[in-house]
């Protein structure tokens, strides 16, 4: 019988180096932008994403408050041909002045080409005595009926209604709870990497602020002939997991070798 070890394959000519460990790393989107796989490691297959769409801008004239941008958490998200992923950051709805409604907030959306992530922006808000609120991620406060959040639906919800009060000032939804009244729902807390979290998507109430910049609030809402809030404008998140690069040399390796890694999948590069 043979020597099943005899005869083998010359590997190629690699530089020397040690295993090593790639810590998990978390990188933030407040603009628009391209995740780059491949300058982090290029044998990252899913990576987590937290998404957050801009805020509803609110509404003068008795106007009510724009509702929180859609905030969506989503594990395991596959970038498996992609080298570098496109990154959209949502804007912030405009505020009204005078009569107007305020602005719907913009999509925010981590765009693979394995799995792309959407997030809704938020609702705009409705203006004087009879205006109903706009639908969206959550949506948005007026007098009329208040504005449907979690528009398109997803599970979990991306957002919630906004609030109703009569003759104005119905304040948005948030990510943490919808409106009710005057009182806005709050935003809501996710991880966005190993012992982290943020919190985004928070309502539009009444008093005029803006919803700050990178968190998906709603603006607040106004009296008549005053300027009410701008939404704030969104964020993306995306979370790599620990990446373990095994040691690498030149080397040869006996049929034996070939075939067992052939058949477990595991060639070495």
């Amino acid at each position: 019988m043979g020597d099943r070890y005899n005869g083998g394959v010359v590997g190629p000519d690699n530089p020397a180096q040690a295993g090593q460990c790639i810590p998990a790393q978390t990188e933030e989107f407040q603009a628009d932008g391209n995740y780059d796989k491949a300058g982090i490691a290029p044998s990252i297959q899913a990576v987590d994403v937290v998404v957050v769409a801009g805020g509803g801008g609110g509404a003068a004239c008795k106007g009510g408050g724009g509702g929180g941008g859609g905030v969506r958490h989503v594990q395991g998200v596959q970038v498996t041909q992609d080298s570098q992923v496109t990154v959209t950051v949502g804007a912030g709805g405009s505020g009204a002045s005078g009569s107007g409604n305020g602005g719907k907030g913009s999509d925010s959306i981590f765009d693979s080409s394995d799995d792309s992530v959407t997030s809704t922006g938020g609702g705009r808000s409705g203006r004087a005595a009879t205006d109903s609120g706009g639908q969206g991620g959550s949506g948005g406060g007026g007098s009329g009926t208040p504005g449907q959040g979690n528009v398109p639906p997803f599970s979990p919800p991306q957002g919630n209604p906004g609030g109703q009060v009569s003759q104005g000032h119905g304040a948005g939804g948030g990510f943490g709870g919808a409106g009710s009244g005057s009182t806005g729902g709050a935003g809501g807390t996710v991880p966005i990497g190993p012992g982290a979290t943020f919190s985004a998507g928070g309502q539009g109430g009444m008093g005029g602020s803006a919803g700050s910049a990178n968190t998906g609030n709603g603006g607040q809402g106004r009296t008549p002939n005053a300027a009410a809030g701008n939404g704030g404008s969104g964020l993306v998140f995306v979370a790599t997991p620990a990446i373990n690069v095994p040691a690498s040399a030149s080397g040869v390796w006996d049929l034996n070798a070939v075939y067992s890694n052939r058949v477990a999948g595991t060639w070495p590069n």
